[in-house]
């Protein structure tokens, strides 16, 4: 984009003569910064700072005093990234959709979690976790508070637990050889200081050929600890988990990481109760 410096020489109304060098380097970050972007259409945010380009111009003096500009990331580019991941992972619209509007609350329970749900992100604090019965809206309340979070520009690190322990596990098996391969640590840490991490569906797992519910491994709970237990003990970190296992449940598999969560965290143990599942609320039994 032209700076209107550089419109006013093209029509001859100025000569390079008359051009403060830092005017007018200072005239070209200020179009570039005036400019319009469009990635809001790829991830529903609103940046006003940047305009939605995700870029800011900045002047730069350079070494020899001539006067430049070098091109940054706006402080929402992180929050885009996070809005991404979580619709990679299957979240999408979430700054469209996952609202708190949109949960509708027509029994007390349902009520409950979401006034909970909506404090929290309000004033968020120590940890958030909503367990037990699949289709009640956990995931929905629980990315309702990671999408103010997100508006409100902080950094969010979205963990589908049951896609994300498969690839710290296969990084652990490429590590056999190697005491620790720097993928894993890398995994690790950006789940363990993240500064909210969201993880949803702690302790997923699959089904036997009998249709058992299998048990967590001992890498998923050794590798849960390790992450839940740093951030345990750096409460500054926020954490919100979704769970279908109970509070005795999640004891049960590990009474140390169920024991943290529940000191740590405004948990809500939600019976298992087929009616309370939503996704199966308009089916006609016949």
């Amino acid at each position: 984009m032209e700076s209107l410096m550089e419109i006013l020489m093209a029509k001859g109304l100025v000569t390079t003569c008359d051009i403060d060098p830092r005017q007018h380097a200072k005239f070209r970050v200020d179009a570039l910064n005036s400019a319009f972007g469009d990635r809001d259409k790829e991830d529903g945010y609103n940046c006003q700072v940047c305009r939605n380009k995700g870029y800011i111009a900045k002047l730069v003096t350079n070494p020899d005093g001539s006067f430049s500009h070098a091109i940054a990331d706006c402080k929402c580019a992180e929050t885009r990234r996070s809005i991404l991941r979580m619709q990679r992972s299957g979240l999408k619209n979430i700054i469209r959709d996952y609202t708190f509007d949109k949960f509708l609350a027509t029994e007390p329970w349902q009520e409950k979690i979401k006034r909970a749900a909506m404090d929290y992100a309000k004033n968020p604090s120590g940890w958030f976790a909503l367990c037990g019965q699949s289709g009640c809206g956990k995931t929905h309340l629980c990315t309702a508070i990671c999408r103010e979070l997100l508006l409100d520009g902080r950094e969010v690190v979205y963990m589908l637990w049951r896609d994300e322990i498969s690839r710290i596990k296969q990084a652990a098996r490429l590590s056999e050889f190697d005491s620790e391969t720097v993928e894993l640590r890398g995994l690790l840490d950006k789940y363990k200081t993240a500064k909210v991490l969201y993880i949803d569906d702690l302790f997923k797992t699959g089904k036997t050929a009998d249709s058992t519910t299998q048990r967590p491994t001992a890498a998923d709970i050794n590798y849960a600890f390790e992450i839940l237990n740093y951030r345990y003990n750096n409460p500054e970190l926020l954490t919100i988990i979704s769970t279908e296992l109970t509070e005795d449940e999640l004891l049960d598999i590990d009474e140390a990481i169920g024991g943290r969560i529940y000191e740590r965290a405004k948990a809500f143990s939600i019976g298992k109760d087929r009616k309370k599942n939503y996704r199966v609320r308009n089916t006609e039994r016949l």
